[in-house]
């Protein structure tokens, strides 16, 4: 393959076609440098599996090797392609080789790595001439039996975190389970850097669960890491393991590269990105003979472009490939590639690429990392992500073995332009930062119900050894309000949120609660005929986006009607459809700030600039959606009517969220003409420029204050950026660090004057000056109210005609038509219906008289400032809209 003839086959391509090149930059070649491991006193086994390197290592990997077997937790934070497979590989059979009973825990993120890592773990212990067997577990090792034989005959498994958490420890008081932890001896986490956000603080519960367990079994584990670079990854896997790490970072790497040329291109303004980006993926495969990954940044695009090119590429050659096992991807050349698929689709599509046999794959950041795919030599980035990390992740995949391409698109976002713009910005990119809270009172929970209930794990474990399980404790590093909760839970002192998740799980936290999502998880399925099929999985807020009712959803390039969300099943039924696509009509956020005492965290005056970290209520709504069916577009409102052939009566869909974030109040706010909204989407690009936490772990929009409080007026505007995790990460609270808000600000300031994209008139982009200008002035932390008690004989709660969320019916919001005291459930109870009911309900009346339902006011959260609140007098019965003080009439 000649790099320099492909190299201007591309600058051809961009002249030809209205493409502008900005810059071009080439990444020179890298020699290794080696170092014998002679000197480390390995055992005759391990010596053997490096025999077909003659001993010889890169110097980075000597250095961690020794530090491992020295008695050190090891995290390699070295580039993509530095080997730290063999790091890997050489600790641990010569921990196999020293301790004969001990047990390795080959831990991946994904399925996907773990499936390839099987296969590399299996020909390391053959090198060393091992008679030991290498075994995985994930959830498509079945049956459960299977698991347990692999867990009794293997020394080496192979595991997700997933698995762990949902077979593992369910099965704890199993024999081969508890023999298992008790002689594990060594955990390697790769790709840990990806353990962020709510995977990564579930994660980092799971992790202190096996470092309870193995220590109340009598054992020892050490722990082995490999990682992206990022910032400050000695603290980061700290926090996710609760044990102290040595880092070999990128100054020890001393692993070869090949050579790399980079452009960097403008595409042409006369046509939409998605069908340009077709265009030139389309090129390359017609005209090279280069394998190709494109990296753009959602699951919907994914689909969406994929989808274009499979009609390009059909069109251009009438090609009789093999028969693929999955009828849908028959014929294509370009495969799509994201999170959500099912197991059979996803193998598929690395098979392919790991042999080389496709012309490439769109994907999202899913193969960002790990999976060796070592044909790729053509990389095409849609947008400059936020970090370097994954810049330097998504550069990496390419060009392994040969010289490689890479093509840099600037997609309009704020990133992309400030780096085209400036191009030596592409060199200053913030590294990845750890997103792990462990401070989260449902994540907390989730860990305390395995762990520490009644018949829970550490129950189990010390009947086992026989020991006193009570009172709970632990020896591991975990959070002081972790373990009172733990101690809570076992003796059943509960809140009634916790109550709540407790019924919902009964036995079963462990499948009730997975790692990935605090939200809901739903399936898509397809019935024909007697059969079904499964069509990937979404979290609730994914259903928001994806597979609302009505939308048209993609799945492997193949569009699927919703027509049913079962909420109550966790399911979405859909029906095959023409490539039709819909967009959401939503309703703007409704962001409620909790301004009581007890829910505002910070409260910081910089001059007339007023920063609050507090408790809030997120409400997203659906009234409807778009479809474009061609050139024609046409409008589709809830509810949906009944000739369409899919169904959904409520007049809007909607999800509530508690959380926390950052709100920001400032009088120029109050101003004509001034765009709230614009400014806070701007506030959250510069957040994520400075502090690149994940897009979707994150958001931002503009509210009005509902009611006055001190300093702050009912109807005033404010911008505000929130978690978009339920119960919140606090991720947000980063912008209450003086350095940090004032460099977002003036970040913001930046971005709104450079930029087109957020239509900022000349007023908003004073607004942003003002608040910049105002945060430099010295901070005034801002002291709370006291708290105001409330007589006994009243309780606070909504008023008939008003409405709140359900908590124990997914926040689905409930009308309230009245409030009386209710003797079967021995407290204070609405009569009203859920908003999903309502026109079912008015339907009922006209027939059967009024028809309600009646819950626990306990069950039914109020709105802040939306909901309409009262005082029930439990002597008299009467509602009252304001308690009086003593000594008034």
């Amino acid at each position: 393959m000649d790099n320099q003839k492909d190299i201007q086959l591309f600058r051809d391509f961009f002249e030809n076609h209205g493409w502008q090149l900005k810059w071009e930059d080439e990444r020179p070649v890298r020699e290794a440098k080696y170092k014998n491991v002679s000197d480390i006193g390995l055992h005759v086994a391990t010596a053997k599996s490096l025999e077909s390197l003659n001993g010889q290592v890169y110097c980075h990997q000597h250095e961690a090797i020794s530090r491992y077997l020295s008695g050190a937790n090891i995290a390699v934070t070295t580039t993509t392609a530095s080997g730290k497979t063999l790091i890997f590989n050489t600790c641990a059979i010569e921990t196999l080789c020293r301790n004969p009973n001990a047990r390795i825990a080959a831990i991946y993120p994904l399925k996907a790595l773990a499936n390839e890592q099987e296969n590399r773990w299996r020909n390391a212990v053959h090198d060393a001439g091992l008679d030991i067997k290498v075994g995985r577990i994930d959830g498509d090792v079945k049956p459960l039996e299977r698991r347990i034989k692999l867990l009794k005959s293997c020394r080496v498994l192979v595991f997700t975190p997933d698995i762990l958490h949902a077979w593992l420890f369910l099965t704890i008081s199993s024999a081969p389970v508890q023999e298992f932890l008790r002689n594990l001896s060594m955990v390697i986490l790769d790709e840990a850097h990806t353990y962020s956000g709510v995977f990564g603080s579930n994660s980092a519960f799971l992790f202190r669960r096996i470092l309870h367990t193995n220590a109340k079994l009598g054992g020892k584990v050490r722990f082995i890491a490999s990682s992206a670079t990022m910032s400050d990854p000695q603290r980061h896997m700290k926090q996710l393991v609760g044990e102290d790490f040595e880092v070999i970072d990128s100054e020890f790497d001393t692993s070869p590269q090949r050579k790399l040329h980079t452009f960097y291109v403008d595409p042409p303004k006369t046509h939409d990105l998605l069908g340009v980006v077709s265009d030139l993926i389309h090129f390359s495969a017609i005209h090279t003979e280069r394998q190709s990954i494109t990296f753009v940044d959602s699951r919907k695009q994914t689909e969406y472009l994929a989808t274009i090119l499979d009609r390009k590429l059909q069109e251009a050659e009438e090609d009789d490939e093999e028969t693929l096992v999955i009828s849908k991807l028959k014929e294509l050349q370009i495969y799509p590639y994201r999170s959500g698929y099912e197991a059979d689709d996803r193998q598929l599509i690395q098979s392919k690429l790991q042999s080389g046999k496709l012309r490439g794959v769109v994907s999202t950041s899913a193969l960002e990392m790990g999976i060796d795919l070592p044909y790729l030599t053509l990389g095409i980035i849609q947008g400059i992500p936020r970090s370097a990390t994954s810049y330097f992740q998504r550069v990496g995949r390419v060009g392994r073995q040969q010289d490689g391409i890479v093509i840099v698109i600037n997609n309009g976002s704020v990133m992309s332009e400030s780096v085209f713009r400036e191009p030596e910005r592409i060199h200053s990119l913030p590294l990845i930062q750890s997103a792990l809270y462990l401070h989260n009172p449902r994540i907390q929970y989730i860990h305390a119900m395995c762990l520490a209930r009644q018949g829970g794990e550490d129950e189990i474990v010390c009947n086992a050894v026989g020991s006193d399980a009570d009172p709970f404790a632990s020896n591991v590093d975990v959070p002081a309000d972790f373990e009172k909760l733990c101690k809570s839970e076992r003796i059943g002192e509960l809140t009634n949120e916790f109550q709540t998740m407790k019924s919902q799980a009964g036995d079963d936290p462990y499948h009730t609660f997975p790692l990935r999502d605090l939200d809901m998880q739903f399936k898509v399925e397809m019935r024909h005929g007697p059969n079904q099929f499964t069509l990937g999985s979404l979290s609730y807020g994914q259903v928001m986006r994806e597979a609302y009712p009505g939308a048209v959803y993609y799945y492997q390039t193949k569009a699927y009607r919703v027509v049913r969300i079962r909420k109550a099943q966790r399911t979405i039924d859909v029906r095959a459809e023409k490539r039709y696509f819909t967009s959401p009509k939503m309703l703007p956020t409704l962001i409620l700030p909790n301004l009581t005492t007890d829910n505002i965290y910070q409260d910081v005056q910089f001059g007339s600039l007023r920063v609050i970290e507090c408790a809030m209520q997120i409400g997203e709504a659906l009234v409807g959606f778009k479809e474009r069916r061609g050139s024609n577009e046409i409008d589709i409102d809830y509810p949906l009517r009944s000739e369409l052939g899919f169904y959904y009566d409520a007049p809007k869909f909607a999800r509530y969220m508690f959380t926390s974030g950052v709100l920001f109040d400032h009088p120029a706010l109050l101003r004509p003409q001034v765009k709230c909204d614009a400014i806070a989407r701007v506030i959250y690009e510069a957040f994520l420029m400075t502090v690149p936490f994940e897009p979707q772990d994150i958001n931002a929009g503009d509210d009005k204050h509902r009611s006055s409080r001190e300093g702050i007026k009912e109807g005033a505007r404010f911008t505000c950026v929130y978690d978009q995790t339920y119960g919140s990460l606090r991720l947000t609270s980063r912008l209450m660090d003086e350095s940090i808000l004032r460099g977002v600000l003036k970040l913001a300031v930046e971005i709104g004057e450079a930029s087109d994209m957020f239509a900022l008139n000349a007023e908003s982009i004073g607004t942003l000056q003002e608040m910049a200008s105002d945060s430099q002035i010295e901070p005034k932390r801002m002291e709370t109210s006291a708290v105001i008690t409330i007589d006994s004989q009243y309780v606070k709660i909504i008023k008939p005609g008003s409405y709140g969320v359900d908590v124990k019916k997914d926040n689905e919001e409930f009308i309230v038509d009245a409030v009386f005291f209710n003797p079967q459930l021995g407290e204070l109870a609405y009569r009203g219906k859920h908003i999903t009911e309502q026109k079912k309900a008015d339907h009922e009346n006209k027939f059967h008289g009024k028809t309600s339902i009646i819950v626990s006011v306990s069950s039914v959260q109020p709105l802040e400032g939306e909901s309409t609140i009262g005082y029930y007098n439990y002597e008299t019965g009467e509602i009252v809209d304001t308690i009086l003080e003593p000594g008034e009439f």
